[in-house]
C-alpha cells in the first residue's frame, strides 16, 4: 500500500493536528512495515516528521506557509496532479480537508465541527472557507475518521448522508508522557522560572479553550493561595482580544505565564510537575492534552461538555466550563485537598493506558485498505 499524507496545512509549532500526524505516522510506518508512507509537508515543519523508519518519507511541496492564500491557491490547483503522478493507492487529508479534486481514493479525518457547533469561536471569512472545504471533502471522501463518538454525532447532525462512511479511532498518547525522573529544580520549569506550585494549562489561545474564564476563576481564589501560579502553553491563535482583557484586569496578573510554544520534552516537564491540568474547553472533538497529562500522573480539570466526559469518564474532574464559579471551586479542592488529587493522580494513571498510538495505527491501517478496496470496486 502506497500512502500520502498531506500535513502542509499544519503550523510548524505543532499543536493538536500536528501532534495527531507526528504520533499516527510513527505508529503507522512501525505497524505496517511493507507498506509505503509519504508525507507531504512544508519547509517549515518538515522537521516534526522526520523520523527513522524506512518506509516513511517527507516530502517539502508548495509554497512557504505564511504565504496563506498563494500557497492554498497552489495547492488546490496542483497537488492533486501531484497525487496522480506518484500514483499512490490512497490518500489520507489529517486535518478535516482534501484536494478539491479526486484522483484516488480518500480518507478524510475530521477530528471536530467546533465551526459548525459555536460558528463564533472562529473569525467570519475563515469560518465561510472552512464550511465550503468541509461540504466538499465530506463530498469526495470514502471514508471519514473522527476521534470520538461524540464528533460522530456532530458529523451525522451536519452531513446525514455520510452517515454510513464515519468510522470513530480515539486518539493514542506518545509515550513520552510518563511520569518522569527529573528533579523539578533541573527541569524546564524551572528553566522557565516557575519555581511554586502551578496549575497548568495547554492549548492554542482561541476563544474555545475558554482561557478569560480560566484567568477569571484562577484570580478569585488567588488570595487563599498566595504561591500558586498559573501557567499557559500554547502558541497565540485567534480572536485573543478577551484573554487579553482578562488578563488586565487580573488582580494577580503577576502570578499568570503566558510561555508560548515550547518543544514537547518541555510539555512534558511541566505536565510532570504541576499541581493540576486545567482543561475547560467549551467544545473538544477529542481532548488529548488532558490524557497526556494523566499519562504523566497530573490530576485534570476538565469540562462536562462535548466529548470530554467520553474520553476522560470518571479520571478527571468534571465541572461546567461556562461556570467561573465551578471552575474556581475545582481549582481549590484540587489545591486544597491532597488525598483527592492524588486519587485522580491514580486513576488517571490507569485511565491513560487504555490509549496507544498503535492501536489507532492499526484501525487507521484497516480503513485505508477498505477505501482501496472500495475504490477499485467502483471503477468503471
Amino acid at each position: 500500500m502506497k500512502v500520502a499524507i498531506n500535513a502542509m496545512q499544519v503550523r510548524a509549532a505543532k499543536s493538536g493536528v500536528g501532534q495527531y500526524i507526528a504520533g499516527l505516522m510513527e505508529a503507522m510506518a512501525a505497524a505496517a512495515p511493507d507498506d509505503d508512507f509519504t508525507i507531504y509537508c512544508s519547509a517549515q515543519n518538515q522537521v516534526n516528521y522526520a523520523f527513522p523508519a524506512n518506509n516513511l518519507h517527507t516530502e517539502v511541496w508548495g509554497l512557504p506557509q505564511h504565504l496563506r492564500a498563494l500557497r492554498l491557491a497552489n495547492e488546490y490547483a496542483r497537488f492533486p496532479s501531484e497525487l496522480r503522478r506518484r500514483n499512490f493507492d490512497v490518500f489520507l487529508g489529517p486535518s478535516n480537508f482534501l484536494p478539491i479534486r479526486k484522483v484516488c481514493p480518500y480518507v478524510l479525518v475530521i477530528h471536530d465541527l467546533s465551526y459548525y457547533v459555536q460558528p463564533d469561536r472562529c473569525p467570519f471569512v475563515r469560518r465561510q472557507y472552512w464550511y465550503a472545504m468541509t461540504a466538499r471533502s465530506v463530498a469526495l471522501a470514502d471514508f471519514i475518521i473522527t476521534d470520538s463518538e461524540n464528533s460522530r454525532r456532530d458529523i451525522e447532525r451536519f452531513f446525514p448522508r455520510a452517515a454510513d462512511r464515519v468510522r470513530v479511532i480515539p486518539l493514542g498518547i506518545h509515550a513520552r508522557y510518563r511520569p518522569g525522573r527529573t528533579p523539578r529544580e533541573q527541569s524546564a520549569v524551572a528553566r522557565h522560572g516557575i519555581h511554586d506550585p502551578y496549575l497548568l494549562v495547554v492549548g492554542t489561545l482561541e476563544p474555545g479553550k475558554n482561557t478569560p474564564r480560566i484567568i477569571d476563576a484562577f484570580d478569585s481564589i488567588a488570595t487563599r493561595f498566595p504561591r500558586h501560579q498559573l501557567v499557559f502553553i500554547g502558541d497565540r491563535g485567534w480572536l485573543t482580544d478577551k484573554i487579553d482583557t482578562a488578563l488586565a484586569r487580573a488582580a494577580a496578573q503577576s502570578r499568570i505565564h503566558f510561555l508560548g510554544h515550547l518543544p514537547d520534552d518541555e510539555v512534558v516537564d511541566f505536565m510532570n510537575h504541576c499541581e493540576a491540568l486545567a482543561f475547560p474547553s467549551l467544545y473538544e472533538g477529542f481532548g488529548l492534552p488532558p490524557l497526556e497529562a494523566m499519562a504523566c500522573g497530573a490530576p485534570v480539570l476538565a469540562s462536562n461538555t462535548s466529548s470530554l466526559p467520553e474520553v476522560l469518564g470518571e479520571s478527571a474532574l468534571l465541572v461546567n466550563p461556562y461556570s467561573v464559579d465551578e471552575l474556581a471551586a475545582g481549582m481549590a479542592r484540587l489545591f486544597d485537598d491532597p488525598r483527592f488529587n492524588q486519587d485522580l493522580r491514580n486513576r488517571g494513571l490507569q485511565h491513560a493506558a487504555n490509549f496507544t498510538w498503535e492501536r489507532t495505527a492499526t484501525e487507521t491501517i484497516r480503513v485505508l485498505r477498505s477505501a482501496i478496496q472500495t475504490g477499485k470496486q467502483t471503477k468503471p
